[in-house]
């Protein structure tokens, strides 16, 4: 399966990105997203799978940010 990920940091300190992967992000984990570390907030499925894609959107922030 290969997940597209649609990743937006909330607050808009960072312009996200959309990437390729081949395990489904999780809230609590921790990315790298242009050198900038972001912890994911939130995962939600945009589509259901379909031809080995399932396509999910992430919310992050930044590494020791608090909400």
């Amino acid at each position: 399966m290969i997940y597209k990920v649609s990743y937006v940091v909330a607050g808009g300190s960072h312009p996200g990105a959309i990437i390729n992967q081949d395990t489904p992000p999780d809230v609590g984990e921790e990315i790298q997203l242009n050198g900038e570390r972001f912890e994911i907030t939130e995962v939600i499925e945009l589509l259901p799978p379909r031809d080995d894609l399932a396509y999910l959107h992430a919310t992050c922030r930044p590494v020791g940010e608090t909400l």
